[in-house]
């Protein structure tokens, strides 16, 4: 998409919170079923409390995860990104892609006979 870094690396980040954040909600909906706690009753201050709270930490240690993975790849470093070794489609690779072809026809040749 040739997008600049300031959007890509936050864009990134997000695609991998939100599905995190959903199975932590979950996790955290399973425990609170697990120690009796149903929404109702009342009590609908403290099953938020229940709920926004592990969710608020949760989120940090996600963020914090997700920005040290991103770090860790490279993408936010001020200089470009590099590959240990050159990445193209080069003569072997035309040779093997023509063999491959090669034996595909061959079969198609052989079963339609």
């Amino acid at each position: 998409l040739h997008l600049p870094r300031y959007i890509t690396i936050p864009m990134s980040v997000m695609f991998r919170f939100f599905p995190t954040v959903a199975e932590e909600w979950n996790a955290i909906g399973d425990a609170m079923k697990m120690r009796g706690i149903r929404p109702g009753g009342g009590k609908a201050g403290a099953i938020l409390e229940y709920r926004l709270v592990p969710m608020m930490i949760c989120s940090v240690k996600i963020g914090e995860e997700l920005s040290a993975a991103a770090l860790t790849r490279g993408l936010g470093g001020p200089v470009k990104r590099t590959n240990i070794c050159r990445i193209g489609f080069g003569f072997q690779d035309v040779c093997l892609l023509l063999i491959c072809a090669g034996a595909y026809a061959a079969q198609i040749y052989v079963m339609l006979k």
